[in-house]
């Protein structure tokens, strides 16, 4: 398992209802990992880049997309998002930011064209320094602290087991 581990599928809703992704934009999965964001946007859209600076992240991602029969809809690149996702900055619509490397440029980077942007943080102080970069920049829209918790039985009886909490933090361009 690659070190982060997938998105969760409710944080994965939450930031696609977020996104509000639509069937001719262009959509960026920053720090895509296993590609499950890209799986989940990939019915929303047919245009979308999966940036990683792991290989072993490309890798997980090409195998699962094509495991779900979605890779066309993803081109998948390899690198620093900042760098690689320079020659898409003009078609780029909605971005996810899963992956919090150099965050700040990335932000930089997808102000003139993107409309959306979502970042997810798993450490508090990142979510303060993506809260107020957005806010420097006047795209700053939400910050969310999601919990979640799943149920399972025991004794007889149902518990919840929490999971750990995710910082959202919501721009709009």
């Amino acid at each position: 398992m690659l070190k982060g581990g997938p998105t969760k599928p409710e944080i994965i809703g939450i930031a696609l209802e977020k996104l509000d992704i639509k069937n001719n934009e262009t959509f960026v999965d920053i720090g895509c990992g296993t590609g499950h964001v890209s799986l989940a946007a990939a019915k929303y859209t047919e245009k979308i880049l999966a940036v990683d600076r792991r290989k072993t992240a490309i890798e997980a991602a090409q195998q699962n997309l094509k495991n779900a029969g979605v890779l066309h809809a993803v081109t998948l690149i390899l690198g620093e998002a900042p760098d690689v996702l320079s020659p898409y900055k003009n078609v780029i619509d909605k971005a996810f930011i899963g992956g919090t490397a150099n965050f700040k440029e990335v932000i930089e980077l997808l102000i003139p064209r993107c409309r959306r942007i979502v970042l997810n943080a798993a450490r508090l102080e990142l979510a303060a320094e993506a809260i107020w970069r957005m806010k420097d920049v006047g795209i700053f829209d939400e910050a969310l602290l999601i919990n979640i918790a799943k149920g399972y039985e025991l004794k007889g009886l149902t518990a919840f087991e929490p999971r750990n909490p995710v910082f959202m933090v919501v721009g709009t361009c």
